[in-house]
């Protein structure tokens, strides 16, 4: 029997042996997929997560934003009140130090509202074919979309193989709109 830790290893340590090569070739298609979603190109203020241990780039897509004269923001944890704040940056990656969990964030920033959000790049170690996701277990991201709602379009990025059948999700987890990987796009809204 397989459950929510053992996916959640057995995915890191796939995505941890990804070729960077490799890797860097499906988050270039990932990427002109995202900025091909009419979500994508009518944002006037995007949320993206910034990439580390070989989660796909958002690097691209970021800097697709600001060149484009989106409003960008990435999130900055608050361990403290276990909460994400979306942090506006006009430059991309200047500016950026080691925050929480080791991943970049501004260490200065103007926070941007919730409200004004209208597209949300969601990281994942796995999803599944309802949107369903599966992070690292600590609700931030969970909390983060439950708070903003569905104002924002919400679309994961995963490799093909992070793609299950299941992710075991529990009645307080938040499901994506769309899930972009190099095969395909899946647009998980009808479902709901």
């Amino acid at each position: 029997m397989c459950g929510k830790q053992e996916l959640r290893a057995a995915m890191l340590k796939a995505r941890s042996l990804l070729d960077p090569a490799a890797a860097a070739d499906a988050g270039a298609v990932i990427a002109r997929r995202v900025r091909e979603l009419p979500a994508f190109r009518q944002a006037r203020c995007l949320l993206a997560y910034v990439d580390v241990r070989n989660e796909v780039g958002t690097g691209t897509l970021i800097r697709a934003a600001l060149d484009a004269g989106k409003t960008v923001a990435v999130p900055v944890t608050d361990r403290a009140r276990r909460r994400l704040i979306p942090a506006r940056i006009t430059t991309y990656p200047e500016g950026l130090e080691p925050g929480a969990f080791g991943v970049p964030e501004p260490r200065y920033f103007e926070e941007i509202v919730d409200a004004v959000l209208d597209c949300i790049l969601v990281p994942g170690v796995a999803f599944d074919h309802q949107g369903y996701r599966l992070g690292f277990g600590g609700g931030f991201y969970d909390r983060f979309l439950r708070r903003v709602g569905h104002r924002a379009v919400r679309i994961g990025l995963a490799y093909d193989f992070q793609i299950c059948p299941t992710v075991y999700p529990d009645p307080h987890d938040e499901a994506v709109d769309y899930v972009v990987t190099e095969g395909r796009v899946l647009d998980l809204r009808a479902g709901r």
